[in-house]
């Protein structure tokens, strides 16, 4: 676990391809005004990889992200969560509001749609018998190749070397197990509305729009949640914490600076209109 810095808490919550050293670059930067809290989930090293199937599922890893907040004495946190780790992020906001000043999702939904779930679905089988088969480094090697990672490597080799040199170190039991029983039984956000139209959290929705599975998600968090922003960011993928360092620190910086000046807004009722022009008034909006 890294526990550094000072200031209003910032929790930081993985992706299934990565753990608390993802963040990295994210702690070194955000360490200066925040106390930035990052560690590496269940069935990750040096975490515990419980041997059982039940012992793992979504709802285990927001009871832990809560168990890390209680040992470190931190009431309520923003909350920084990747892919999965968005997922438990969106879920920790819904179940435990007191606790979480803000979230960002950041490349939230893979598996969400339900054009794709099936699809989805049958991935985490096969990924999880090629572990079995050839264990994490030769499936950590294939994934980053994938639509959404080549843009990593395009940006800087080195770090996509990085992220698939941590994924070889990852156990294989903890991989399964998470894959299977975290990402394959989690409920679909697209099932999740009218809970995601109550969520009372800032949210800010951060997605690459080369990220063809997560966009459909972060539309539709966007016309769900009341306070929630949408930050689609050009020629990115699925992990532009690492694609961009700065760009990302950057958004994060700004969007936990308007959260705590209590200038991030809920929406207006009257964007959601869909025509353009007003027939009840002689003025129109051009364009």
């Amino acid at each position: 676990m890294t526990d550094t810095g000072e200031g209003s808490p910032v929790l930081f919550l993985h992706e299934y391809a990565g753990d608390h050293r993802s963040w990295a670059r994210q702690v070194a930067d955000l360490g200066s005004d925040h106390r930035c809290v990052a560690y590496a989930a269940r069935g990750y090293l040096p975490s515990d990889v419980p041997a059982e199937p039940s012992g793992y599922s979504w709802q285990c890893a927001v009871a832990d992200a809560v168990a890390v907040l209680d040992a470190l004495g931190i009431g309520s946190a923003h909350i920084v969560g990747l892919s999965m780790g968005g997922y438990t992020a969106l879920q920790l906001g819904l179940l435990h509001p007191d606790r979480v000043r803000s979230i960002t999702a950041v490349s939230v939904g893979s598996g969400s749609d339900p054009a794709t779930r099936p699809a989805y679905l049958a991935e985490t089988r096969e990924v999880a018998g090629r572990l079995r088969a050839r264990g994490a480094a030769f499936v950590g090697s294939r994934m980053a190749e994938g639509p959404s990672r080549i843009q990593l490597r395009a940006r800087d080799e080195r770090v996509w070397q990085e992220m698939i040199d941590q994924f070889a170190e990852h156990s294989v039991e903890g991989l399964v197990h998470t894959i299977l029983e975290v990402q394959g039984r989690r409920p679909a956000l697209h099932d999740l509305t009218d809970e995601l139209g109550a969520l009372p959290v800032p949210l800010l929705v951060v997605v690459g729009d080369e990220d063809e599975a997560c966009l459909s998600t972060g539309l539709l968090l966007k016309r769900t949640v009341p306070a929630c922003g949408l930050q689609v960011l050009p020629n990115t993928g699925h992990v532009p914490n690492l694609e961009d360092p700065g760009r990302f620190n950057d958004l994060v910086r700004r969007f936990v600076r308007c959260v705590q000046a209590g200038s991030w807004p809920e929406r207006d009722p009257r964007s959601r209109a869909v025509l353009q022009f007003d027939l009840d008034r002689t003025e129109s909006v051009a364009g």
